[in-house]
C-alpha cells in the first residue's frame, strides 16, 4: 500500500494537472523523497523536509511544467536537488535531460538518485550556466529549458535562451513575483532573441505557494557574445 504522501501526490496530480501517475512512477517518487530526506542531514539541499511538504511543494511544483515541455531535448538550470529536472524526467522517461548545477556535492546526490530509481537517457553536468551556456557542445541544442528559483528572470533568460534552438521554449516557473519580473525583462528578451508566449498562473492548494510559469520561445539566433562571462548576468542584467 502507498504510504499518505504517496497517495496526495497521486490524486493532487490528476486534479490539478490532469495527469494519472503510473503505480511505478509513484515508487520512483517515494525512493527520490526518501534519499532526498536521508541526504539532507549530511548536505543542504532544501529545507522542506517534511514528507507532504516534499510532495506538494517540489513535486508537484516541478510537475506544473508538464503541458510544456516541447521535443526531445530538455535541460535543466541550477537543478539544485533535481527540481523541477528529475520529476519531470520521471514522467517522461523517453526524453533526453540533462541536469545542470555549480555545486558538485548536490550533482554526487542527484546522480545516486538517477541510479537508485532507474533513470535513462539522462545526465548531469558541472558546471555554472554561463559556461555551459557558452559551450558549443550544448548551445543552440535544447528544445527545452526549464529553471526554478535560480534567478530574476532577466538573469534566467541569459542563462537559458542561449541554450535553445529557434523555436524551443523556456519554461521559467516564478511566484507572485512573476508579473514584476516579466515588466523588467523587455531588454533581455530583445537582446537575446526571445519573446513571452503567455504566463499561466496556478494555485497548487492549501500549503502551497501560488505559481506562474513563464513560457518564452526563442524567435533567432542569440548573439555570440551571450551569455556573458561567469558572475556579470546577476551583477549587470540586462
Amino acid at each position: 500500500m502507498l504510504p499518505e504522501h504517496l497517495i496526495l501526490l497521486r490524486d493532487l496530480v490528476l486534479k490539478k494537472l490532469e495527469y494519472s501517475l503510473t503505480d511505478s512512477q509513484l515508487q520512483q517518487f517515494s525512493l527520490y523523497a526518501d534519499l532526498l530526506m536521508d541526504w539532507n542531514q549530511k548536505i543542504n539541499l532544501t529545507s522542506i523536509v517534511e514528507p507532504r511538504e516534499i510532495v506538494v511543494k517540489h513535486f508537484l511544483d516541478s510537475l506544473t511544467l508538464l503541458p510544456w515541455i516541447n521535443g526531445d531535448k530538455v535541460a535543466d538550470i541550477g537543478t539544485g536537488a533535481g527540481f523541477p529536472g528529475i520529476p519531470l524526467k520521471i514522467v517522461y522517461p523517453d526524453k533526453n535531460f540533462v541536469l545542470i548545477d555549480s555545486l558538485a556535492k548536490r550533482l554526487d546526490f542527484l546522480n545516486v538518485v538517477i541510479q537508485k530509481i532507474d533513470l535513462n537517457k539522462i545526465e548531469t553536468i558541472h558546471s555554472r550556466a554561463e559556461d555551459f551556456g557558452r559551450n558549443n557542445q550544448y548551445r543552440s541544442s535544447f528544445d527545452t529549458v526549464v529553471s526554478r528559483a535560480v534567478a530574476k528572470l532577466p538573469v534566467l533568460l541569459e542563462y537559458s535562451i542561449p541554450l535553445l534552438r529557434v523555436g524551443g521554449v523556456f519554461l521559467a516557473a516564478k511566484g507572485s513575483q512573476g508579473d514584476e519580473e516579466v515588466a523588467e525583462s523587455g531588454n533581455a528578451l530583445s537582446l537575446l532573441g526571445a519573446e513571452i508566449k503567455d504566463i499561466c498562473k496556478l494555485n497548487l492548494g492549501e500549503g502551497a505557494d501560488n505559481r506562474a510559469i513563464i513560457i518564452i520561445e526563442k524567435i533567432k539566433p542569440t548573439p555570440s557574445i551571450y551569455p556573458r562571462k561567469p558572475g556579470t548576468p546577476a551583477k549587470k542584467p540586462l
